[in-house]
């Protein structure tokens, strides 16, 4: 009765763990429902962001002209102005928003008429009427009595030779000071529009005074009437008109006019009709996109995740069999909860998707291949030690939880950092990106891990061939004997035979004899895809090292002798990406350039999805030229106004971009040091940051190679760069911190380094694989957008996972070596890479070792008796201190204190 009661008690802990995982499976089960309500269809729930509906986005930069400075009052108050003006033009669902302390943007999605919108949003409206005789500029003066104050326009050639009508109407400029204001646009109170004449083609604006302002009016032609004087016209310092005064207008009614058509005159309603803005504005980014193409694009972005999802699912299937269907399990929830997540953002208007945004989608797909991949692996790696399955699910799987989640960590630092301080082309990106980790993680704990827990003592136990553990516990059979002939635990056992296969089977046959050999060549040959033997890497760090000296310095010279393509986001100027231009030519875009009155564009061939383009640079920066001179190229070539985008970039676009990335850059580099200081050690953080430079130092050098343009989707692949790179050597430096904790090898730093590379080489290999697959599918299938992106991204990925090995790891042992503790290691083991001593054997270790064995089945029956033993027992200090190494040393399960081992730089 006493016994069944007892196993009664033993039994209650894990059934209520399944109790747990089967509720964590249900909250997964209500999340993936609740989410696939919430964003389906997912064309209607997800709000698309303007570069992917069409329309127009343009950032408004403040000017003072008084040099003051401009205060939020005045921002708010042209916030409210320029908003007024959009809602005039008709827009729905219109953005206009305070950006920084002195910018505004304004985003209009499915804009056609773009060339009147940019007309009307950022003209600083200011009306105003002056007497001809208050003016005290001579020259300005006479050529408002000659009616010299509009007219069309003229381009000449660069010699100055041809000279030809622009087909704009310039008006002539006049200063602030130079004319006294008789009546400004605060005294507005009514505004239509009428014809200049009954028999005139062209419109003119009639405007209503107040009181006050008809009054002055009134009181001025009745003074200028006898003589015919002039009342000038003039908006944002543009004389309009100069009628001359043949009777009194006492009423306040006044007619501006100035050759306007229809479209014009409308224009200049709305203006006067919003009010004047308190600031002068200038176009600092203006962007066009034709609704058809940003669709394409969309087509392409969802393509291309779809592809990248599909073919690291197959991948994993092969490679982990039935473990596989777990993680492409986990992956389809994965993606069934970040649609949701983005569906409730959208509902509350908090998330449009961007084609940045589906790149960071993109991109996440890698990253929650990694942590399944880790979790894989970690989980068959501990079967392999000589753990149960069951055993193995749980302590394997929150080891590898707890390293993505540090790796997570780590990458969502950078991609926050994106968030708020980058430039607002890539704010998408890094909300994408941030996201994906936040669900990785949820996935990760509400859905594999209870999954791997309920599946393990019953399905995969049962079919170990099935599931991919068979060769997991086989091996685990050759490392009992192995540990049984040596004496040492079965860890100790594995990683002795990977240092040093030679100095493991000394070991065997010393204490075990021929039954202790025949263990050793048993060991020397298991199965598995794991890395049976170390392979030396930091045997060859000097090459390592020197190799990427080299490679940094011939970045820096490529970079100072060929120099970095930027893009008209950093130099100013405007893009025009033509689209489906089917049989035209490099020549006739040239000529029809050139008739637009930009005779030096650049001109280049472009193919998205088959399709021919062009993509045409230019040094305007006013944005009303740009898409006008675009338009007047579309209809010259017969193109569709929706089968272009224009982006124009103010001279000064280029340096706050460039600032907010940098900031953005720094403060992540700050972040990351500080929490791998406060994680693990700050040597760690350091040396990390040393590889990361590295890495992207590279990437520089190659654009400067191929000449390939900077632009700030380069930028955002830099910054996550950061985050991958920084996320295989987290996964390293995990390891190396776990194995310091651990006291049954002793060995040089170096050797202990050396073998926590080769532990998650398999890993490393396979998590580079798949996030180049969805890397690689955007630079085949991707747009411009998300091939500007891949091209960075390939080369980080390649450099990463090098650097991690190659650099950040020798750097951090190097550094570790000069340490006392290690120092007298390195005095006494030497310089070689693989030699290694046991430490003192526990005493459940030395009772398993019989005294004179004969043969290896024995051994490896009390081997296993010995492993059941250890794994009941806090005796066995070394997988003990495995278990407990996420609560860090302190919190590690001691052995007892007879049984104690000392630390390794002590005798």
């Amino acid at each position: 009765m006493a016994k069944a009661q007892k196993a009664k008690k033993q039994k209650r802990p894990g059934r209520s763990m399944d109790r747990r995982n089967v509720w964590l499976l249900i909250i997964t089960t209500l999340l993936v429902i609740g989410s696939v309500f919430a964003f389906t269809p997912p064309q209607e729930r997800i709000n698309q962001g303007l570069d992917i509906q069409g329309g127009l986005s343009v950032v408004l930069t403040a000017k003072s002209t008084d040099g003051a400075e401009i205060t939020p009052e005045e921002m708010e108050s042209s916030r409210a102005i320029i908003e007024s003006r959009v809602n005039a033009l008709g827009a729905s669902e219109a953005v206009v928003q305070v950006q920084g302390s002195d910018q505004i943007l304004v985003q209009i999605p499915g804009l056609t008429n773009t060339e009147d919108a940019l007309e009307t949003i950022g003209k600083t409206g200011k009306l105003e009427f002056a007497r001809l005789d208050s003016f005290t500029d001579n020259d300005v003066k006479k050529k408002i009595e000659e009616g010299q104050y509009a007219g069309e326009g003229t381009v000449s050639d660069d010699l100055g030779i041809l000279t030809l009508p622009s087909g704009e109407v310039q008006h002539l400029e006049v200063e602030d000071g130079t004319y006294t204001p008789l009546v400004s646009g605060a005294d507005i109170t009514k505004v239509t529009i009428g014809k200049e004449g009954e028999t005139s083609a062209n419109y003119a604006v009639l405007v209503n005074l107040d009181s006050e302002g008809a009054a002055a009016f009134a009181a001025a032609t009745k003074e200028l009437a006898p003589t015919k004087g002039r009342i000038v016209i003039i908006l944002d310092n543009e004389v309009q008109s100069a009628p001359a005064v043949q009777s009194e207008i006492p009423n306040g009614e006044v007619k501006i006019t100035g050759h306007y058509t229809l479209e014009e005159a409308q224009s200049l309603q709305t203006v006067l009709e919003s009010g004047s803005l308190p600031v002068s504005f200038e176009y600092a980014q203006s962007q066009t996109v034709g609704p058809t193409l940003g669709q394409d694009a969309l087509r392409s972005g969802v393509l291309v995740a779809l592809i990248g999802l599909a073919v690291v699912m197959l991948y994993l299937l092969f490679f982990y069999r039935g473990l596989g269907l777990i993680t492409a399990a986990a992956m389809g929830i994965f993606s069934v909860l970040y649609l949701g997540i983005l569906a409730v953002l959208s509902h509350f208007g908090l998330f449009s998707l961007s084609l940045a945004g589906i790149a960071g989608i993109v991109l996440t797909i890698g990253m929650a291949a990694d942590s399944s991949i880790l979790t894989m692996e970690r989980f068959r790696e501990e079967i392999r030690m000589g753990r149960s399955v069951r055993a193995a699910s749980i302590t394997g799987v929150k080891h590898a939880i707890v390293t993505s989640i540090d790796a997570d960590l780590v990458t969502l630092v950078s991609a926050l950092s994106l968030f708020f301080l980058a430039s607002a082309s890539v704010k998408g990106f890094g909300l994408t990106l941030a996201l994906g980790i936040f669900c990785d993680i949820a996935m990760m704990l509400l859905f594999k891990a209870p999954l791997i827990r309920l599946l393990a003592p019953g399905t995969i136990v049962k079919h170990p061939g099935f599931w991919g553990v068979r060769d997991a516990e086989q091996a685990a059979g050759d490392y009992k004997a192995l540990a049984a002939a040596e004496g040492a635990s079965v860890s100790a056992a594995e990683a002795g035979e990977a240092m040093n296969p030679a100095a493991s089977e000394k070991e065997a046959a010393r204490k075990a004899g021929a039954a202790g050999e025949a263990a050793a060549k048993a060991a020397r040959k298991p199965r598995g895809k794991f890395i049976k033997r170390d392979i030396n890497f930091l045997g060859y760090r000097r090459v390592f090292l020197t190799a990427a000296a080299v490679l940094v310095v011939a970045a820096f010279a490529i970079v100072g002798v060929r120099g970095l393509n930027f893009g008209i986001e950093f130099i100013g100027g405007t893009s025009v990406a033509f689209h489906g231009t089917g049989d035209v030519t490099t020549e006739q875009m040239r000529t029809a350039f050139d008739q637009a009155g930009e005779p030096d564009a650049v001109i280049q061939t472009t193919e998205a999805d088959g399709d021919a383009g062009f993509l045409v640079r230019t040094t305007t920066t006013s944005a009303e030229e740009a898409t006008q001179r675009a338009n007047q190229v579309a209809d010259e070539l017969g193109l569709s106004t929706e089968s272009f985008e224009v982006t124009t970039i103010g001279p000064d676009w280029g340096a706050s971009v460039i600032q907010s990335s940098l900031i953005a850059f720094l403060v992540s580099i700050v972040l990351i040091i500080i929490y791998i200081a406060i994680r693990f050690e700050y040597k760690m953080g350091v040396t990390a940051i040393v590889a990361l430079l590295h890495d992207l130092i590279l990437v520089m050098g190659v654009y400067a190679l191929v000449g390939r343009e900077v632009n700030p989707n380069t930028i955002a692949a830099l910054l996550t760069i950061l985050g991958y790179s920084l996320y295989d050597t987290v996964v390293v430096f995990h390891r190396v911190s776990d194995n310091m904790k651990a006291d049954d090898v002793k060995c040089t730093f170096m050797t202990m380094a050396n073998h926590s590379i080769n532990q998650v080489f398999v890993r490393t290999i396979n998590t580079t694989l798949t996030s180049l697959i969805p890397v690689l599918a955007m630079l085949l299938f991707g747009g411009e957008t998300l091939k500007d992106f891949a091209f960075a991204m390939v080369i980080g990925l390649v450099c990463g996972s090098y650097s991690s090995i190659a650099v950040a790891t020798p750097l951090f042992a190097l550094w570790k070596t000069r340490e006392p503790r290690y120092a007298k290691l390195q005095k006494k083991f030497g310089p070689e890479i693989g030699r290694f001593e046991f430490g003192k054997p526990n005493a459940l270790a030395s009772a398993a070792v019989p005294k004179k064995a004969a043969d290896p089945a024995s051994i490896a029956e009390e081997a296993s008796k010995s492993s059941v033993a250890a794994d009941s027992s806090t005796a066995t200090y070394a997988q003990s201190a495995s278990e407990g190494s996420e609560r860090g040393s302190k919190g590690a399960v001691k052995p007892p204190k007879a049984k104690r081992k000392k630390r390794p730089d002590k005798k």
